[in-house]
This record gives structure tokens, sequence and C-alpha cells, in this order.
């Protein structure tokens, strides 16, 4: 079978080529399962802190402006709680507080920050520090196209303690798409945020389309954090463009070599349907797997920087 050949060879390859799979590849129902783990310190801010980054934001309440923002805190309201008393917004204050809870519950808090903030607002990637780290995923996709093409590799990644823990999914035949969907959405499944990088406009969207296209049931869409649009807020002039290479370089000091394009990943891959030759798949989980490391860096990147930005 393709999928006993493509899980071998995985497992065969040399420790010292660039292009080897960390990890031992495991056999799903028509896709191979690579797992690696990497040594990586990421700080997420702290709950305190984000909570004190929310109260303080005056516009999450409705009928606040720029100019009841300004004259409210020369008035010497600081932040929500303070407003309790207000005779105009203590209700409206006292609505949202309960609504969030103690401490604010995550999804709360996105409901808010989605009604009244662009989703480039720092806030909603400070608010990923109300959340346990273990359930909070990043993943990035290999499709053969664009719209509405068929899934054949899906990457996640997961923080714990002192590392990573990435998982790349890839089909070893079109018919392996359908199952590699399942075990995506079995994987996210009780994940408090989903982190992509133009995942709100590409990634989750084919993911909905295949979905509907297997008929497999639509799950709720979890808390997705889009890193591309806080990359075009923070350093729009800094860089030329925002392609993840472009930002790579610019941000985060990775130079990627003998990298294959992103856009040679679908002949690729289609050259592998074609032959069988499992050799072609190397430089795909290649580029893929670096995909899904830099955008946790980048993740990291922005939250120090939006540390300073307070």
């Amino acid at each position: 079978m393709k999928i006993d050949r493509v899980a071998g060879w995985l497992n065969e390859r040399p420790a010292s080529e660039e292009a080897n799979m960390a990890g031992s590849p495991e056999q799903g129902d028509g896709f191979v399962a690579i797992s690696a783990n990497f040594p990586l310190r990421f700080r997420l801010p702290s709950k305190a802190d984000v909570t004190e980054g929310l109260f303080s934001n005056l516009r999450l309440l409705y009928g606040i402006g720029e100019h009841y923002d300004r004259s409210l805190k020369e008035e010497g309201y600081g932040s929500i709680p303070d407003l309790l008393s207000h005779r105009r917004f203590g209700g409206r204050a006292g609505e949202l507080l309960d609504s969030w809870g103690t401490p604010p519950d995550p999804s709360a808090v996105y409901r808010t920050l989605s009604a009244w903030l662009p989703p480039s607002h720092r806030l909603f990637i400070r608010s990923l520090g109300l959340m346990e780290r273990e359930k909070i995923v990043f993943f990035d996709l290999e499709t053969l196209g664009l719209a509405n093409s068929p899934v054949f590799l899906i990457a996640t990644a997961r923080l714990s303690e002192g590392e990573l823990k990435v998982d790349q999914y890839l089909a070893t035949s079109l018919e392996g798409e359908a199952p590699l969907l399942e075990e995506f959405i079995r994987r996210v499944g009780s994940t408090s945020a989903l982190i992509s990088y133009n995942g709100r406009s590409f990634d989750w969207p084919i993911i909905r389309e295949r979905l509907f296209y297997y008929g497999i049931p639509l799950p709720e869409e979890p808390i997705h954090i889009d890193l591309l649009h806080h990359c075009r807020r923070r350093y729009r002039d800094l860089l030329p463009g925002f392609q993840l290479n472009i930002v790579e370089r610019g941000i985060l000091g990775i130079e990627r070599r003998d990298d294959l394009p992103g856009s040679l990943v679908p002949a690729y891959y289609s050259s592998y349907l074609a032959t069988g030759d499992p050799a072609m798949l190397a430089p795909i989980v290649s580029h893929n797997r670096q995909d899904i490391l830099s955008l946790v860096l980048l993740l990291e990147a922005l939250l120090e920087e939006n540390d300073d930005a307070r």
C-alpha cells in the first residue's frame, strides 16, 4: 500500500539530511502523522495583566467613543469597574463585567472585542493570556490550489512547558483527505483558540468547504487569531509586503535556504500522486513545518512588542 511505503520512507530518512522529518511517522486511515518536539520558552501575558488591559479600555462599552473616553478619564474614571458608579454608564459597565465573569471568560471577552475593535487590535493577542496554553493551537495547511481545492497536509502546534509539539498530518492519496480532516477536527475539538497566518481568509474557509463537500459536520469555529492582521498594523512602516517569507526575514531574521516556494507545493504533491515517488513529499513537509514554527515565533515577537506598547 502507498501509505506503508510513505511511512517506511519517512522513517528511513537519514538524520543528517536537512529535509529530515523529525519524529516517528504513524499511520492513520489514509494519512501519515509526523510528530516532533522543539525546545521553546514561550511566555504569555499574565491573567492579571490581560485583565488590567481589558478594564482600562473604556471603549469596550457601548456609547463610549474617543470623546467620552478622554473626558471620563479626565474625571477619574480610569477603568470599566470605576464606571459602576457612573450615572449614565454604570448599568452598562455592570452588564459587561457580569458577561465576562471572574476571572474573565476568554470566549465572552472575544465576543466583546470582535464587536468593538478591529481584528488587528493588540487586545486580541494579549487575551490569549486568559487561556490554558496547552489549549492554544497554531495551524497551517497545504492544498492543491485555491478555492475548494483538496487539503492534503495540515500542521498543528501546541505549547507546553519548555517545548513546542508539532504534528503534521499528510494524506498519502486524495482518498485520505476526508479522514485527514476528521482527525484535524478531532484534535482541535477542545481548543480554546486557533492561531493562523491569513487563516481567517484562507485556511479556515477551506476547511469549512472541504468538510461540507464530504458531509462532515461543521464544528463551531473557536476563537481565531489571525496574525496577518497584527503584522499589517505593527509592521506597516517596516516591511514592503506581508507574505510570510518577507515577515520572516524582516522581523524574525529567518532566511530560508533551499526551501520549496509555497507556489510550487501543489505541483510537487501532484507529481507525487502521479509517480508514487515519496521523495517529492520531503520538501513539502519541511516547508510546512517551517511555516508553523515561524507562526509561533511571530506570535512571540508580537507579544513582546505589545508589552512595550502598553
